[in-house]
């Protein structure tokens, strides 16, 4: 091992991996793991050579099973004051929401590449179910202000390792305490790395899946306007080699109608193994009561990685017009209420032309038995 502050290029070749921080269980930072101020820690991790960084951006290998790899990675300490750090490498995986390259987190246990991959001859396997042990796997490493130190890795590859793409990383981790919102102390973990690419020999199968389809339909206020059809789908890498892929969603009505195309910005450097959640949407889509999205995923792969086919998955979806129904609705509402109306006020004035009708003939029947009694009886006339 070599001490010895780090140099310019070390800083260009800063590993583009993971800027997370990660809440872990609640409990007091130690003291030598929390400088006075440790918003100004910051530091890198990149391949080097026992004399320092060679210039590479990450680990990059193609080996048979059961072959042993021996290199170097440097952590520099770029902070105004001594830092801690515990550098362990841990599995890659896709994360789900965003499809971006990620390691999988501090509480879980590695069991790929990154169970293969020793930081200076530590631990790096822990027994299933033993948690404890995750926290002390690497090693720690205290830098002084502004120097590097170079530490030796080893990948041992099994000699039942399975053909193709394997990713992990090698982190260096900085924990410091803090508050959380109910102003409680929990300690942060922020891990800094660089990218390990292995590949093992054997027969390489390029493979994409798409699965859990749905899609649904956001109408517009506007009674005669269009809206906007989403969907949603999982993107696995079925296959045992790393790959791009790029997803695009088609839209079709009533009797196959073509209601729009979008093909989406590529998911870029899916694991395998791993599965990202991708969404779409397709504006203009007139609310013809039914569509149907059909996803087609077509991967993109390297021409010596063999040829690999598109997946397919499709889901439907109802597309109402309910600002028109609403509307129409609104229109029946009044013209019954118009009609219930007029036949009210017809049924009115017929009644009240029955009562006045009624009314003249009861008058008219009253006005002649006045005038009879005074008319002689005709009996009594004729004597």
């Amino acid at each position: 091992m070599t001490l010895r502050p780090p140099t310019a290029r070390a800083v260009l070749a800063i590993a583009a991996l993971l800027g997370v921080a990660t809440l872990l269980a609640t409990a007091p930072a130690q003291a030598d793991e929390a400088p006075a101020d440790d918003s100004q820690v910051t530091w890198s991790v990149q391949p080097s050579t026992p004399a320092g960084p060679d210039g590479r951006t990450r680990f990059d290998f193609a080996v048979d099973p059961g072959t042993t790899i021996s290199d170097w990675v440097s952590v520099a300490n770029w902070s105004t004051h001594e830092v801690s750090f515990q550098v362990y490498a841990a599995d890659a995986t896709t994360d789900y929401d965003t499809g971006a390259f990620t390691l999988i987190g501090a509480d879980q246990a590695s069991t790929d590449l990154g169970a293969w991959t020793s930081v200076d001859s530590a631990t790096s396997v822990c027994a299933e179910g033993d948690t404890a042990c995750l926290a002390g796997l690497g090693v720690t490493v205290t830098l002084a202000a502004g120097t590097s130190q170079d530490i030796p890795v080893t990948i041992t590859v099994p000699h039942d390792a399975t053909p193709g793409d394997h990713a992990a990383g090698i982190v260096a981790s900085f924990r410091s305490e803090a508050s959380d919102a109910q102003g409680s102390a929990v300690q942060v973990e922020q891990r800094v790395g660089t990218r390990i690419y292995l590949r093992v020999g054997g027969a390489l199968a390029p493979a994409v899946g798409v699965s859990g389809v749905v899609a649904g339909y956001d109408g517009s206020a506007n009674p005669v306007g269009t809206g906007t059809g989403t969907v949603g789908f999982d993107l696995t890498n079925t296959g045992n080699v790393r790959l791009d892929a790029t997803p695009s969603v088609r839209l079709t009505g009533p009797f196959g109608l073509d209601l729009g195309t979008v093909t989406l910005d590529a998911v870029t450097d899916l694991v395998p193994g791993a599965t990202t959640h991708v969404t779409a949407e397709v504006p203009g889509v007139p609310p013809l009561l039914l569509l149907t999205a059909e996803v087609t995923v077509t991967p993109v792969v390297a021409e010596a990685d063999g040829a690999a086919t598109a997946a397919t998955g499709s889901a439907r979806a109802w597309a109402v017009p309910w600002a028109l129904l609403g509307l129409v609705a609104l229109v029946v509402a009044g013209i019954t209420l118009t009609l219930a109306q007029r036949r009210r006020a017809r049924r009115l004035l017929a009644e009240e032309l029955a009562t006045y009708t009624e009314q003249v003939r009861a008058e008219a029947l009253g006005l002649t038995s006045t005038l009879r009694p005074d008319v002689p009886n005709e009996s009594e006339t004729v004597r």
